[in-house]
């Protein structure tokens, strides 16, 4: 069975919303399958534990040797031998950053299927990314509400969101204009609200989501860059 096929089962067998909603098997694969047999873990954002903790034995059996942190935010700590979940408000720094000292595994995924607010997306990326190991890989899920003009999203207490196509509040928008940033040894160019983009070796819109994967940054000296 191909990693992709074992994926879009699991997901089915404990019936979470990544396959039989968003398809995410379609894309997941290609930037995880690495990981199959690495000893590593992996941090999710909204693990949603009173759901049946689907995502939570999905990643437990596709990544055998994983092991899994989770955040949410209505959910009381727990921890196994193979998992740890902290209750957390994504919207909050000082709970993001609290949780983070927790952390004590290298982390190889980051998958953020939290509140779903452009705002905590973005806010949770540039408090997160800096704790993933070097190839590894940074999802941003349910990147749909960003094209919302509005709308209440029912994780946060009914929060209230106002995006649409080309907002400057979108998540979308805001890590487009991040990808000068992927090329910075010839850009020269870090602008916008995403923070670390040295570190960014690709940026990738797939179908309701982003992925981001980190590399180190470059220290060499660009042997054109008279020519900028």
């Amino acid at each position: 069975m191909s990693f992709k096929e074992k994926f879009k089962q699991l997901g089915n067998i404990y019936n979470t919303d990544k396959v039989s909603h968003h398809h995410y098997e379609e894309s997941y694969p290609i930037y995880l399958e690495k990981f199959k047999d690495k000893k590593t873990s992996i941090l999710e954002i909204g693990l949603e534990p009173k759901w049946g903790k689907a995502s939570l034995n999905l990643w437990l059996d596709l990544f055998p040797n994983i092991y899994v942190y989770g955040l949410d935010i209505g959910t009381p700590d727990e921890q196994s031998e193979r998992y740890s979940i902290f209750q957390c408000d994504q919207s909050k720094r000082s709970d993001l950053k609290r949780c983070k000292e927790k952390i004590n595994h290298s982390v190889s995924i980051i998958v953020d299927d939290g509140s779903h607010i452009p705002e905590h997306q973005l806010l949770t990326f540039n408090e997160y990314f800096p704790i993933l190991e070097v190839g590894g890989v940074y999802i941003i899920e349910d990147i749909e509400t960003s094209y919302w003009t509005e709308g209440e999203c029912y994780e946060v207490n009914r929060h209230q969101i106002k995006c649409g196509k080309g907002h400057k509040k979108s998540i979308v928008e805001i890590f487009k204009k991040a990808i000068d940033g992927v090329n910075y040894e010839f850009s020269q160019s870090s602008y916008g609200k995403v923070k670390h983009q040295k570190e960014i070796e690709s940026i990738c819109f797939h179908k309701n989501c982003i992925i981001i994967t980190k590399r180190e940054p470059e220290s060499r000296e660009y042997r054109f860059k008279n020519k900028l």
